[in-house]
């Protein structure tokens, strides 16, 4: 007999998933449970217990998004925009891919996914903050130290992970520092996917301008900790507490 799966709605408050079992087999192992079950439980609960919450904001943002940001990020099921920025439905305009990586202006792997994102987001939203967020144990940067041998099988991924070389590199020529390398790329890759969006000339003039402002962060998984990348030292700090009465973070020094 297989031990029963324990909720944890504690560990998970943020979603009915918290009790994953409700409403399924108490095995949910067991044979001819379909793998969207879950999935479809979540659903009813987001609609018996969220619906009634977020209508009202969905309603006013039925017709028009006004999101104040464009948050690019990678897939990894562990990074949860929404959740590290407490933002919702219209805040964020995200764009997630393998590795968080934005393809050079010009790159002779053409992709133009992420740029086109990007020129949606500023010119027809007119949206003035882009934030390129990484994090720790990023399965993309570990095949890039790996040499792409674990996914040289899978030809869409390793074309795609050519846009990190450039990570790779500057990963290389750096040298090591008091960070774990796994770290140390992940973080380097931020900065990089940062450099790339100023290959694109138009962005450029309106980073310059000062019509645009680029965000690094970093989240490590573990701690669950979010730091932001102060782009003159090339340093990730803390995002230390807002001193009561405020809504302002700022990196400690």
């Amino acid at each position: 007999m297989s031990t029963p799966r324990k909720s944890s709605p504690t560990g998970r408050w943020w979603a009915p998933w918290a009790n994953r079992s409700r409403g399924l087999p108490d095995d949910l192992d067991a044979p001819g449970v379909s793998p969207s079950a879950l999935l479809l439980n979540g659903i009813r609960d987001y609609h018996g217990s969220t619906v009634p919450l977020v209508q009202p904001i969905m309603t006013e943002l039925a017709f028009e998004q006004k999101p104040q940001h464009l948050f690019i990020t990678c897939v990894d099921s562990r990074v949860v925009p929404n959740i590290i920025t407490s933002s919702g439905p219209g805040d964020l305009f995200i764009n997630r891919n393998v590795g968080n990586l934005i393809p050079r202006y010009g790159s002779r792997t053409p992709d133009d996914s992420v740029a086109a994102t990007v020129e949606y987001a500023t010119n027809v939203l007119g949206i003035r903050t882009i934030t390129v967020c990484g994090h720790s144990n990023c399965g993309a940067m570990a095949a890039l130290l790996a040499g792409g041998t674990e996914v040289e099988h899978l030809t869409a991924l390793t074309r795609w992970m050519r846009h990190a070389h450039h990570s790779l590199a500057r990963f290389l020529d750096n040298g090591p520092d008091d960070r774990p390398p796994m770290t140390r790329l992940c973080q380097i890759n931020v900065q990089q996917q940062l450099d790339n969006l100023l290959t694109y000339p138009w962005l450029r003039e309106m980073v310059d301008g000062g019509d645009v402002e680029l965000v690094g962060l970093y989240l490590d998984l573990e701690s669950a900790q979010v730091s932001v990348l102060d782009r003159e030292t090339q340093r990730f700090s803390a995002v230390e507490s807002a001193p009561p009465g405020t809504a302002e973070t700022a990196a400690a020094p």
